[in-house]
């Protein structure tokens, strides 16, 4: 007779199954093979759940209703019979052999039909009384359902069972991937140890406590929608406490899809999906765009000023909306909610919602993709129609670079060379024309590019323009600029040079040529130095003496050299002091205290100039001039500064707008900020 287990066998007269298959030689060793073999037959008489693909495997616990019978019809034993199905463990010798190779064929809801020769049933021997030796057996199985069951460190100590499938089962957690889950621990007696009820929890960062190591296993094979539940034995968690076996269950809400939709790909503007949107079309350059702003914070608490909840109604890529929201809008799906992440306060400045002004560090929107109306398609336009979009788009690039949205005038620019695409096909004219719109965009890439630093990229258009039109002079000095700002100064002033020969009176390239030159020298000196001591070096290996060292020579005194990447910055301001009063400046860069006035530069009170008296006898005029001299990196680009007067009384700060200064592209050079006090309203 068939049974699950040994209960069930002895009650119906039956040997142990360790015993049947001891007796007709067979040695268990279970590893279902991709197709039955020869002595098993199966029959599907009732298909499986249509969504259901999975197989149970090795490990798995089954419950199933079978009916076995002879080939005759006469029926031996019966689950159906009793009313119950039973349950057994794939793999661990608890059913005879053919139904362990056959079921791991089975999926969930199938009923089928096996005959089963002797060799995979009881052998010759059979088992006496109800089953005759060499019988051949024919079993009616349905697999109602199964447990999923790993054992995760193979070594028994935590055994994961699978308690509801999730969807999208070829998505799995990977390490960075940031998740939603709710964790219960339950200790040997039922009592909840603790419960993490839909937490967000980046996979890989091990914050979990007692319980990291085994979820963090778990997570690595779980979908989202699944449900498990982790047996964990004693002290394998929760070292030395009286908890005894644990019961970890998990559920996996949601797996985030994190991308970063900043607009030079620097991941300072992140995206998060925290609901999936509809269909897959995104809204494309100049579509019209509906999207509701929830939320704006700095990460814990409301931002000030904040005047939402707000629809924003604008044109994608138009520069309508901050640079955040710009980057982030094209990747958005209709019905989509997402969470946008700006570490860079300007990108997220937005007058609309009442942001003129961010100071916080991290800015976090929450928003949600309304609708959108989708334009002309791309290939749907004649050549002469691309020509026109593309000259479109690139005069909205030239309105957002003129308000210094460099960033996303680079990203339009890249619109017009898409738009364009191939060119060869276009008749003369057009073809002319679109030769020359790539021209210009791509000198007009290499002026973006030099403003946010980004020197490499600035050569790379510099050259495609100049590999066409060797003589360009903006193509020449744009490139004489970025070799500049590499450090490539030889290369910087050939550029020049050629420039100058073809137009000799360049003012740009007569201005930046005597700053090469100087960046030159410094150089061939660092280069002499460091030639000087290693042929040095190399003259007293072996020689088994030195020389004493000479006396320095005294040496002319040099005009200080500043680094090419630092510029140095004169704050300068006139103001008339009360008695005990100190003059500040505060601002954004962290040279400047990052607005934190206990970090702020003082300044010194430049003493009264000589004045030579004059005929009439009155009183020289009196000056109070403060300074600071400090130096600031280039990256600070456009920052934003204030005066402060501390005295023993307290501290005093303007009221009236910040003073603004760019150091975009500066570095080597001197810049002087020359203020006055600014009050209420100024």
């Amino acid at each position: 007779v068939f049974f699950c287990s040994r209960a069930t066998l002895v009650a119906a007269g039956c040997p142990p199954l360790s015993v049947i298959m001891s007796e007709s030689g067979d040695d268990f060793d279970y590893s279902p093979p991709p197709t039955l073999p020869d002595g098993i037959q199966k029959e599907i008489l009732v298909k499986g759940d249509a969504d259901c693909w999975r197989k149970p495997k090795s490990g798995d616990e089954l419950t199933v209703h079978y009916v076995g019978t002879f080939p005759d019809g006469e029926k031996f034993d019966s689950s159906r019979d009793r009313g119950e199905p039973i349950k057994f463990t794939l793999g661990k010798g608890e059913v005879i052999k053919g139904w362990e190779v056959g079921i791991a064929t089975m999926i969930k809801g199938e009923t089928a039909r096996f005959t089963i020769q002797p060799e995979f049933a009881y052998g010759e021997n059979g088992s006496p009384p109800t089953i005759p030796p060499s019988a051949v057996l024919v079993f009616e199985v349905e697999l109602i359902s199964w447990i999923s069951k790993d054992d995760l460190f193979n070594d028994g100590g935590c055994i994961k069972a699978l308690l509801q499938e999730g969807r999208e089962t070829w998505i799995h957690p990977e390490k960075g991937n940031e998740i939603n889950l709710t964790i219960t621990s339950i200790a040997q007696d039922g009592s909840v140890i603790e419960k993490m009820p839909k937490i967000d929890y980046d996979v890989g960062s091990h914050t979990l406590g007692a319980v990291s190591r085994v979820v963090e296993k778990a997570l690595s094979g779980m979908a989202k929608g699944e449900k498990c539940v982790l047996y964990c034995q004693k002290d394998y968690v929760y070292k030395d406490t009286p908890h005894g076996k644990v019961q970890v269950e998990l559920e996996l809400h949601e797996i985030y899809n994190t991308s970063d939709v900043s607009l030079l790909k620097n991941n300072t503007v992140v995206k998060k999906t925290i609901k999936e949107g509809q269909g897959h079309e995104h809204p494309e350059d100049m579509y019209a765009v509906r999207l509701l702003v929830d939320a704006v914070t700095d990460g814990s608490k409301p931002l000030p000023g904040f005047t939402g909840p707000k629809e924003l109604e604008f044109k994608c890529g138009a520069g309508e909306v901050c640079d955040a929201l710009e980057g982030a809008t094209p990747s958005m799906k209709r019905g989509e909610r997402a969470l946008i992440t700006c570490t860079v306060p300007w990108k997220a400045q937005e007058p609309k919602l009442g942001l003129a002004e961010v100071s916080a560090p991290k800015v976090v929107f929450t928003v949600e993709m309304v609708d959108f109306k989708k334009g002309r398609e791309l290939w749907s336009l004649s050549d002469d129609d691309k020509v026109e979009l593309a000259l479109l788009r690139k005069e909205v690039g030239a309105q957002l670079f003129k308000a210094k949205r460099y960033e996303l005038a680079l990203a339009k620019y890249d619109k017009v060379s898409e738009t364009i695409g191939s060119h060869d096909s276009f008749y003369p004219e057009l073809k002319q024309k679109s030769i020359e719109t790539k021209r210009l965009v791509e000198l007009n890439k290499a002026a973006c590019y030099l403003l946010i630093n980004d020197a490499t990229s600035a050569l790379t258009s510099c050259n495609k323009v100049l590999k066409e039109d060797r003589n360009n002079l903006k193509a020449l000095f744009r490139r004489a600029k970025a070799h500049h700002a590499r450090g490539e100064h030889v290369e910087a002033q050939q550029d020049l040079e050629r420039l100058l020969e073809l137009d000799e009176g360049n003012a740009e390239a007569k201005a930046l040529m005597p700053h090469v030159k100087r960046a030159q020298k410094v150089a061939d000196k660092a280069s002499k130095n460091t030639f000087a001591k290693m042929c040095e070096g190399f003259g007293k290996i072996g020689s088994g003496r030195e020389k004493p060292k000479e006396e320095p020579k005294p040496q002319e005194p040099e005009e200080p050299e500043q680094r090419p990447d630092v510029v140095q910055v004169t704050f300068k301001i006139e103001y008339k002091p009360a008695e005990g009063e100190v003059m500040y400046v505060v601002g954004e860069p962290e040279g400047l205290g990052h607005w934190d006035t206990s970090k702020a530069i003082r300044m010194r009170k430049l003493p009264q100039p000589y004045v030579p008296p004059v005929g009439s006898g009155r009183a020289p005029p009196e000056y109070h001039h403060w300074e600071a001299i400090i130096e600031l990196h280039q990256d600070c680009c456009r920052f934003e500064y204030q005066y402060v007067i501390k005295s023993p009384a307290g501290e005093r700060q303007e009221e009236g707008s910040k003073h603004k200064c760019d150091l975009t592209g500066m570095g080597g050079s001197r810049v002087k900020c020359t203020d006055s006090w600014r009050n209420a309203g100024a």
